[in-house]
């Protein structure tokens, strides 16, 4: 029958041999490799008393797993803005604002904007015409077009009144210059009584 260290599984090749230390435990008498006993701590035989005492457990109850965890407290909400006194020369006081204005509170929506001014500052006002934006059309172009071009609706394109353009340029057109030369009137005459464009920017 083989031998065999109960540590390391392997056989002892040679009792006999000194090159090869053994040691038999004191209190069950099994046989080991001597490093393997060193390694150890003790005997490796289960419930020997020379055998290296177990870790110890860490132990779960079941009052640990169901206990509920803490639960952390809401924040606390933002200090009140308090106004600034009034000042004693009547003057309105700058507005304050502090990062919590801009801070949308958790779970809503961000706050629409307020209208609020600042002392001595206006918002530009809303242009009051259309005109600031349009480049405005002179009154001797457009005359100039209904002398030159009248019967073929030129000037009204030049001031945007499309409509009556293709009216007279078509009446030219179709009538092979028979009815130009009373289109030609009618433009001569809408160039003494129109002054201002389709959109109703006057003439330079």
């Amino acid at each position: 029958m083989v031998l065999t260290c109960p540590y390391c599984r392997a056989p002892f090749s040679n009792v006999e041999n000194e090159e090869e230390a053994t040691l038999a435990c004191s209190a069950c008498g099994t046989l080991h490799h001597a490093d393997c006993f060193a390694e150890n701590g003790g005997c490796t035989v289960f419930g020997c008393s020379q055998a290296p005492a177990d870790e110890a457990k860490v132990s779960v109850s079941a009052y640990d797993v169901a206990r509920p965890q803490p639960i952390a407290p809401p924040p606390p909400p933002p200090a009140p803005r308090v106004p600034p006194p009034p000042r004693l020369d009547g003057a309105p006081q700058p507005l304050a604002i502090s990062a919590n204005d801009f801070a949308p509170a958790s779970g809503s929506a961000p706050p629409a904007p307020s209208n609020f001014t600042f002392a001595g500052y206006a918002p530009p006002a809303a242009p009051t015409s259309y005109s600031r934006y349009v480049r405005r059309k002179t009154r001797v172009a457009y005359v100039m077009l209904a002398i030159f071009f009248g019967s073929f609706g030129v000037h009204n394109f030049y001031a945007g009144y499309i409509k009556k353009a293709v009216i007279q340029l078509c009446l030219t057109v179709f009538t092979f210059s028979l009815a130009g030369p009373i289109i030609w009137i009618w433009a001569i005459v809408e160039a003494c009584m129109i002054r201002q464009d389709s959109d109703g920017v006057a003439f330079s």
